[in-house]
This record gives structure tokens, C-alpha cells and sequence, in this order.
């Protein structure tokens, strides 16, 4: 009976000792004799994840001023090329003037001409008229006295005092003396009304003389152009040398772009839009240069959504630092990585120990020259980690690169 019992009892821990040995062999799958070529170590760090987004480089409005000239010629200087940096104010285009100038020179010295007719007349008209005026109160003296004269004589007729002719005669000098009081009269109000007239008249001319003069030197200052902002020059349309027209448009001569103006589309899937916010960091590159990557951050997001090919997309707005702008042209390809979550003291491995093994997520760590195969969960995933939540220890090593052994 003893005997029974104690072969019962082998038999039961025999048993669970081979179902333990299966047990460990399929859910723990140790394999011996593994070639590890890369081993990492599970160590605690910062990780730092991240959206991906393209988009293109674009001017704000008004970035990009094209810089003309409304005067005609000979474009004499220009001496700038794509790519120079050129300073508010400073000149940048130079267009031969001569012409105005003579132009000018005849303008001003018929306004001189004009000056001293002006003074001329200020200067004799008054004595004129002063001399008029003392002649028309001498006339005016001597048509009183001709007048009483002429009374007097008549009177003196009445008392046969005097004869007819002697009337006659004052009659005669009372007419003389009416007539020229009129005609100085006359004369004076001719010579107050010329010299009114001519002077008003060359007055008006000087006017339009000065406007004149005004207008060439505003025709002369259109042939220097000074740069209106600061920026970089980004397209010259003429070359000194050639002939400038302008007509009802000015002419463009250079393009500039102001570099705080330069900024970036970013194109972001609806998926990955509730990740970033205005502020997020970003890193990124444009194609011409894809080793060169910038830094900025999302200054603002469309609320309205764009759509291509049946996918969603929102808009966000990174301005480009002036640092960058030599670097960054408009309508160049971006390619970006949007910094959503940074997150200290996290446990993480290098993502090429990450492996994906019948719909699960595992590891192989190393213990000595075995691998065992752990089932592990992730949480934030970075460029070149992953954080392991659950799973792994700091300081366990899990193999990268590895051959597991044949069956």
C-alpha cells in the first residue's frame, strides 16, 4: 500500500517537472547558443516624441516687394546680385538723369527771369501811379481855379466888365482842365489795373514755375531707388547698361525679401492635429539641404481644415528665424518633426530591439549567451528610443542584432 503511494507521488512530480520544463520552453523560449552581434542596455533617460509633417517654405504678405522706377534712361548703376544683403534706405539702382537735370536748370532760370519782372513791376508801377496821382491833384487844382475863373468872367460880362472873348477864353481853359483831370484820371485807374493784372499774371507764372521745378525734381528723384525694407535680393530683373521705360507702371528693377517675413506651411494629418498646439517645437530640413536640420516653433494652426486625395489636413504656421533665411528659399519641400511629449526618467531601449512576433511586441534579453523572449509594453516613442513601461528593468540588456539558433 506504502509502496503504491510513493510511486503515485514520483509519478505527480515527475509529471508537473516535465509540464514546468514545456512550459518554459514555449512561453519563455529560451534559446541557448544565440549569435549576438549588438546588445543594448535598458537604461532610464529622456525621450522625447514626435509628429512627422511636410510642407513648403511661402513669404507672409508683403515679405516679397518688387522695387521698380517710374523715370525713363539709361540704367547707370545696379550693382547688386541675388543673394546680397541690402540695408533700408540704402541705394540700390542709380538711372541717368542729365536730361532732367537741364530740364531743371532752364526751369529754374526762367523762375529767376520771372522773379525780377516781379520786382520790376513792384518796384516802377508804384512811382508811376504816385506820379499820376500828383499830376491828376495838380489837373484838379487847375480845373477848380478854371472853373471859378470861368464864373467869374461870366459875372463880370453881366456888368460889362469883361468882354465875350475873355469868357470864351476861360470857357475854353475850364474844358482844357476838365478834360485832362479825366485823362489822368483815366490814366491812373489804367495804371492801377495793369499793375494789379501783371503782377497777379507773373505772380501765377512763378507758381507755375515753381510747380514746374517741382514736378522735375520729383521726376529726378525717382531716378535714384533706395531699398524701401532690409532683406536679401531675390530676383534682378534689369542689369546696368540697359534702358529703363517706364509708362503707366513703374518698372521693376530687383526684387527684395524681408527675412523676418519668411515662414513655413506645415501640411498635418487630422490623426496627429490634437497632438500639437501652438508653441510646439520643431525641428526640420528642406530638400535642397536634407543634413541641415532648423529649429522653430508653430506659430499659429488654421482652424479650417484642407482636404487632398480624400485625407484631411491642417495648416500650421512655423516662421523661419533670420538666422535661417539664407538657407531657406520660398516653395521649398520641408520635412518636419513636431515635438509633442518630452518626458524624463523614462526606461528605453533603441527601437531595433523592438520586435513584433505573432501580433505581439517583445524584446530578446540577454542572459548570458541566451536570449529569452519577453512580452513588453511601450509607451512613448522617440527618433532613435522607445520607452518600455512594463516588461524590462533598468540595466537588463536586450539584444539588437541576433542569429537565434535552428530547431
Amino acid at each position: 500500500m506504502l509502496r503504491n503511494l510513493l510511486n503515485r507521488r514520483n509519478l505527480i512530480i515527475v509529471t508537473i517537472v516535465i509540464i514546468l520544463v514545456i512550459v518554459m520552453f514555449l512561453f519563455l523560449d529560451t534559446s541557448s547558443d544565440a549569435k549576438i552581434e549588438e546588445v543594448a542596455v535598458a537604461e532610464y533617460g529622456t525621450i522625447t516624441s514626435f509628429v512627422e509633417a511636410t510642407g513648403v517654405v511661402r513669404t507672409q504678405v508683403g515679405a516679397s516687394i518688387n522695387v521698380g522706377t517710374r523715370a525713363s534712361g539709361t540704367l547707370e548703376k545696379l550693382p547688386y546680385k541675388v543673394g546680397d544683403y541690402v540695408e533700408k534706405g540704402e541705394l540700390i539702382a542709380l538711372i541717368d538723369d542729365r536730361e532732367l537735370q537741364a530740364s531743371l536748370r532752364n526751369a529754374k532760370a526762367t523762375l529767376e527771369r520771372l522773379n525780377v519782372e516781379l520786382e520790376m513791376i513792384k518796384n516802377t508801377y508804384p512811382l508811376q501811379i504816385e506820379e499820376v496821382k500828383s499830376r491828376l491833384m495838380a489837373n484838379k487844382s487847375n480845373l477848380e481855379y478854371a472853373k471859378k475863373n470861368y464864373e467869374r468872367e461870366k459875372k463880370l460880362l453881366e456888368k460889362d466888365f469883361t468882354t465875350q472873348d475873355s469868357v470864351d477864353r476861360a470857357k475854353t481853359n475850364r474844358d482844357i482842365a476838365l478834360s485832362d483831370y479825366e485823362v489822368t484820371k483815366s490814366t491812373l485807374a489804367r495804371l492801377k489795373e495793369e499793375f494789379k493784372d501783371r503782377k497777379a499774371s507773373v505772380i501765377a507764372n512763378i507758381k507755375a514755375q515753381e510747380e514746374q521745378i517741382n514736378t522735375i525734381e520729383i521726376a529726378i528723384s525717382y531716378t535714384k531707388i533706395y531699398a524701401p525694407i532690409s532683406g536679401y535680393v531675390a530676383q534682378v530683373l534689369r542689369h546696368e547698361g540697359e534702358t529703363v521705360v517706364a509708362q503707366l507702371n513703374a518698372e521693376n528693377l530687383i526684387t527684395l525679401i524681408d527675412p523676418t517675413k519668411l515662414e513655413v506651411y506645415l501640411y498635418i494629418d487630422e490623426t496627429d492635429v490634437t497632438e500639437v498646439h501652438e508653441g510646439s517645437k520643431v525641428n526640420y530640413y528642406v530638400g535642397a539641404l536634407p543634413n541641415k536640420w532648423l529649429q522653430s516653433e508653430i506659430k499659429t494652426i488654421w482652424p479650417q481644415p484642407i482636404s487632398s486625395g480624400n485625407i484631411v489636413y491642417y495648416v500650421a504656421v512655423v516662421p523661419v528665424p533670420v538666422d535661417d533665411v539664407k538657407l531657406i528659399k520660398p516653395n521649398m519641400t520641408v520635412h518636419s518633426r513636431i515635438t509633442t511629449k518630452v518626458k524624463p526618467g523614462a526606461l528605453v531601449i533603441p527601437i531595433e530591439a523592438l520586435k513584433f512576433v505573432d501580433g505581439e511586441t517583445v524584446v530578446y534579453k540577454v542572459d548570458g549567451n541566451k536570449l529569452k523572449k519577453i512580452n513588453v509594453e511601450v509607451g512613448l516613442k522617440g527618433d532613435k528610443e522607445i520607452e518600455i513601461v512594463k516588461g524590462l528593468e533598468e540595466g537588463d540588456k536586450v539584444a539588437i542584432k541576433f542569429e537565434l539558433p535552428e530547431d
